[in-house]
């Protein structure tokens, strides 16, 4: 045999050094299907010879199986995102798998290309945390050919299987709060529309609590933007500037609903005293804010837990029809919020 270098750095080195195919190597190394004794032993010498350290991805990939699933995610800086994947994470890894993270940053382009890149990379499945839902991605999903789930978007009428919150209910019957305490113009500050759960569930549920209330519609109070604190501040300042501001606040998102208090803070207003404030989400620092915020708590662990047995099931062809969970919800009405004097 050839003097062999220090290092090997993929198994098609291996198998040139040892005089045989790269499939006999994949075979010695993964202990599957037959090896004569001598050029099992050529192999494992020039393995020892050369450290060769096989990765997990290449190992997999010899078998057409990377024990990879595919994470798309559409911001790293959400709360709700993070304990999404720490519950696929932890479903996930107690099966034997990896993850493999994409972050599109809302981007529906990188989200399409992120598809295409697990199926390149031959991932076992996908998990879509979806910020909206359209043309583009059915054709996307019918060629990714691969186990999938849909998290946060009601994919079930494109036949594939998803995990989403009850977002209309959960905003009707937080708006249904406010009104027992006495509010009747409660403003909105949501998010666009194409995102479909949290852009129009949410304002759906709005809409249909103050309707059943015998409230007519007023669209000077109901407000749209992005998820950040700008856009927070800009919908105060247009709901606040009304000749009838509102006495109350619903927030699409427990971030847009912190934004909003430190506006108003900003303008000399205190919350709840000058004005009540909600949000939706329950996020980590909604409990420990001052004042603790009245909210929608979502379990976005459980969420992600589910999606991953979703996920699995599939895997192992234990099911094979569309599967469609809806998640429930707790209100939380903390100091936040307060009674109107009658």
């Amino acid at each position: 045999m050839e003097t062999l270098p220090q290092i090997a750095n993929s198994i098609r080195e291996v198998a040139a050094l040892a005089q045989t195919s790269v499939s006999t190597v994949s075979r010695v190394l993964n202990q599957s299907g037959y090896v004569r004794a001598e050029v099992r032993e050529r192999i494992e010498r020039v393995i020892t010879a050369t450290g060769f350290v096989p990765s997990a991805v290449a190992k997999g990939l010899q078998r057409r199986q990377s024990s990879l699933v595919g994470v798309v995610i559409p911001r790293i800086d959400s709360y709700s995102i993070s304990a999404m994947v720490a519950g696929i994470s932890t479903v996930l890894e107690a099966a034997g798998y990896s993850l493999l993270l994409a972050h599109t940053d809302n981007q529906v382009e990188r989200e399409l290309k992120a598809l295409q890149l697990f199926k390149e990379q031959r991932v076992n499945g996908v998990l879509l945390l979806a910020a909206e839902l359209g043309e583009q991605h059915r054709q996307a999903f019918s060629l990714l050919k691969l186990p999938l789930v849909v998290l946060g978007q009601d994919a079930s009428g494109l036949g594939i299987s998803c995990v989403l919150q009850d977002e209309c209910a959960a905003s009707t019957t937080l708006t249904q709060a406010l009104l027992a305490r006495g509010h009747r113009r409660i403003g909105y500050i949501g998010v666009n529309d194409r995102d479909i759960q949290v852009g129009g569930e949410r304002k759906r549920g709005y809409q249909t609590a103050l309707s059943a209330a015998g409230i007519a519609a007023d669209s000077t109070l109901i407000t749209a933007g992005g998820f950040d604190f700008a856009s927070a501040a800009l919908a105060v300042d247009q709901l606040m500037a009304l000749p009838q501001p509102p006495t109350a606040l619903l927030a699409a998102t427990d971030r847009l609903a912190i934004g909003a208090i430190s506006r108003l803070a900003e303008k000399g207003l205190h919350v709840p005293d000058n004005i009540s404030v909600v949000g939706m989400g329950d996020i980590d620092i909604a409990a420990m804010m001052q004042p603790r915020l009245s909210t929608v708590h979502y379990d976005y662990q459980a969420s992600g837990s589910r999606a991953a047995h979703l996920l699995l099931a599939q895997l192992k062809q234990e099911i094979t029809a569309t599967s469609k969970a809806v998640m429930p919800f707790t209100i939380k009405m903390r100091d936040s919020t307060r009674q109107l004097a009658p």
